[in-house]
């Protein structure tokens, strides 16, 4: 999962090159359905607003922390 605060642009991938000019930071990595719904997160809490790196990691670890505790307790 990588972010780009300048352009809001965000990048899931499995493939962890990337030959374009946006320069994206990495947060981590995610499922594609934790990825879908980071981006229900994202447009629920700040639709068309601009959403710094900060705010965009915390979020992204949010939602890991939450998706986890899920597994968990599938897993138990």
């Amino acid at each position: 999962m990588y972010w780009n605060e300048d352009d809001q642009r965000i990048r899931w991938t499995q493939n962890s090159t990337y030959s374009g000019n946006i320069q994206f930071v990495y947060a981590g990595n995610m499922t594609e359905p934790e990825f879908d719904l980071l981006l229900e997160v994202l447009f629920e809490l700040y639709d068309d607003e601009k959403i710094s790196l900060e705010d965009f990691l915390i979020i992204f670890n949010e939602i890991r922390t939450f998706c986890d505790r899920i597994k968990q307790y599938i897993d138990e």
